[in-house]
């Protein structure tokens, strides 16, 4: 029973870890890792304990105020991470640590900020109270005068780039405006639904449905009946919107059934799981060639030994069955009782891979990512906390999922540089932090790429890391295209693939032709598309097959300037060009959302000679419409995957 302790508080530009006592009421339940509530200042602060101490570094110290939830949030070994990325990226252990909680979850102290009394009275009685006021103190005054009371990010958010905190102080100081100190309560929590279900057994409950004809108007004594018909013949509990819809019933019907002790209404904790709805196919595990069977025995040796390893660099060229290899290591992982974290670099991955690890693992298997509802992204942190899932897969932030016990991190494609956090402090790289935090939990990292960086291939190359070889291409498996025709409901002598001798097919990567598309306008062709691009476009769909363009710029055009002055169209927030979208001719900040229509004259000079420039996801559409205007297109970017499910349904259609 700890008396003092040491906490990470969740307060912007705040250095190192703050030393409070415990009170009495709270020493039996308080241990590190849990969310607590403090004094700060003025304020009240959300804060995450560290460790207990015997003796603070203080004179006199102040009691913490409420532990929010009594299941630590963060492990022990997730704390020592936070130490690590707090040493090694010199960023504050309270950002550190916060930011391994699901959002919504932790919460920073603010300021509201509200007219004073007498401004107010002012307002109202019609007078002026702008006068002598700066333009950046007037800009404050207008927000609240339109909004309403302001949270002090909503202030940030309207006013960016702007010293908005001197000004707001100065015109407290004047008695224009007032705040107040506020922390929000966590805006995620568990969902509750009502459910209805039979207080007595079906044979009572039956015996019972003519006697509610004594009592009620013709049509309530339908609707009620058909409740009770309902959980009679199904003998279990629905949720209230459910019987809403099958019986036409209402919350009074409801009531009354209660009232008689035919039903009880409750409420009940569901799971926001996005994975709910997916079927898999049957688990199939495929044979090893004999290079994959190198690579397994020796992570596999790694996995059953009980002191930390170097991290695995697995070079592994596309197609030559990495999956396959973090499979098995998943499987053998979850043999020993020990949980594993699946990062990929881009949300688009996600269901692809998530659908390959549901296949083996059914039931253990969660996901995590920026287009799940924060709901679904707390309910799979709770499931992972709880022990109820095994395996998360997802981008960088899935790399915080409080596991208990860590046995196996894989990074897929580790190169890619989406593991580079690069916006938000932390500014961490995914890669070494898991190859830290698989060693501070004695797990095995694989670190997987078919083009490792040139920084990963020195690290193996001294020793750092163990590198691990797959250089051989797969084609098709014997089993996978046997089951693939099982799975068409063929014969496999009249199957589209042929029985295979042996257990695997290899082949070569295919050639890469890199084509000068300025000798291309020299020819006389202005398309996007060079000429071998086109006859290879024409040549598939002749045969029937499909084809995939990869272009890492979405929009129609990538910039936009004046030809006479030079001035190009920036997002007035973050200073990068603005990307022209011709579905509503308007031009977008694809950082921070910002948008305007695209003007006619040129803001700098007047000039009519303005015109954009480079080529986006959308260009390409509409000129492979033009082209083959017979072929079915299909274009992924984040302007068409902005909802819910629509990755998931591109790569069904």
């Amino acid at each position: 029973m700890p008396h003092f302790i040491e906490i990470a508080v969740n307060v912007p530009r705040v250095q190192g870890v703050y030393h409070y006592s415990v009170p009495a009421r709270l020493r039996a339940e308080v241990t590190p890792g849990q969310l607590v509530t403090a004094p700060f200042g003025r304020q009240t602060v959300q804060g995450i304990v560290l460790r207990a101490i015997d003796r603070p570094q203080v004179p006199q110290t102040k009691d913490i105020l409420k532990i929010l939830d009594p299941q630590p949030v963060v492990t022990s070994a997730q704390i020592e991470l936070a130490r690590h990325i707090s040493e090694t990226t010199l960023t504050p252990l309270g950002i550190c640590v916060h930011a391994m909680l699901p959002s919504g979850l932790s919460k920073q102290a603010d300021s509201l900020y509200t007219f004073s009394k007498r401004s107010q009275e002012r307002f109202e009685a019609g007078e002026e109270i702008y006068a002598a006021l700066t333009p950046a103190q007037a800009k404050i005054v207008d927000l609240l005068a339109d909004r309403g009371p302001l949270r002090g990010r909503q202030i940030q958010r309207a006013l960016p780039h702007k010293h908005w905190q001197s000004t707001a102080r100065a015109l407290e100081r004047r008695g224009v405006i007032e705040s107040n100190a506020i922390l929000q309560a966590p805006s995620v929590r568990p969902k509750q639904v009502r459910i209805v279900r039979l207080a007595c057994s079906p044979e009572e409950a039956h015996a019972q449905m003519d006697a509610l004809a004594q009592a009620h108007h013709p049509q309530a004594l339908e609707r009620r009946q058909a409740v009770m018909r309902l959980l009679i013949d199904n003998a279990e509990a629905f949720p209230v919107s459910q019987v809403y819809a099958a019986t036409a019933s209402n919350l009074a019907d409801l009531r009354q059934l209660e009232k008689k002790g035919l039903i009880r209404l409750e409420e009940e904790t569901v799971l926001r799981d996005p994975l709910k709805d997916i079927s898999p196919p049957p688990p199939q595990q495929l044979a090893l060639t004999q290079a994959q069977q190198e690579v397994w025995d020796v992570i596999r040796l790694a996995l059953d030994a009980k002191e930390s390893h170097k991290p695995f660099l697995l070079y592994g060229v596309t197609g030559s069955g990495k999956t396959e290899i973090y499979l098995r290591a998943v499987k053998h992982a979850l043999s020993q009782g020990r949980q594993v974290i699946i990062l990929v670099p881009e949300i688009a991955l996600t269901p692809q891979t998530v659908g390959r690890f549901l296949r083996r693992f059914p039931g253990q298997v969660g996901v995590i990512h920026s287009q799940l509802s924060a709901g679904e992204r707390y309910d799979t942190w709770r499931m992972a906390r709880a022990g109820e899932i095994s395996v998360v897969v997802g981008p960088r932030s899935a790399l915080f999922t409080p596991f208990p016990k860590v046995g196996l991190i894989v990074v897929d494609e580790c190169h890619d540089d989406s593991y580079y956090q690069s916006e938000n402090p932390p500014l961490y790289h995914a890669q070494e932090a898991a190859a830290a935090y698989a060693h501070l939990s004695g797990a095995v990292c694989i670190l997987g790429s078919a083009t490792p960086n040139i920084t990963s291939t020195y690290r193996a190359a001294q020793g750092e890391w163990h590198p691990l070889s797959l250089p051989e291409r797969i084609l098709a498996h014997k089993d996978a295209i046997h089951a693939q025709v099982e799975r068409a409901g063929q014969e496999p002598q009249f199957a589209r693939y042929l029985p295979l001798d042996d257990d695997t097919l290899m082949t070569e990567l295919p050639p890469v032709e890199v084509v000068d598309m300025r000798r291309e306008l020299k020819s006389g062709n202005r398309s996007i598309f060079s000429q071998a691009l086109q006859t290879g476009l024409a040549e598939i769909l002749e045969r029937g097959q499909q084809a995939i363009l990869f272009l890492n710029l979405r929009g129609t055009s990538t910039y936009v300037f004046c030809r006479d002055c030079g001035q190009a169209l920036k997002c007035p927030r973050c200073d990068i060009s603005l990307t022209y979208h011709q579905w509503d001719a308007a031009l977008r900040c694809h950082r921070c959302g910002y948008q305007r229509k695209m003007p006619q004259y040129c803001p700098t000079c007047k000039s009519k000679n303005i015109k954009q420039y480079g080529t986006g996801t959308e260009q390409v559409e509409r000129t492979l419409k033009a082209l083959f205007p017979d072929a079915r297109t299909l274009r992924w970017d984040r302007d068409t995957t902005r909802g819910k499910g629509a990755r998931a349904k591109i790569m069904d259609a």
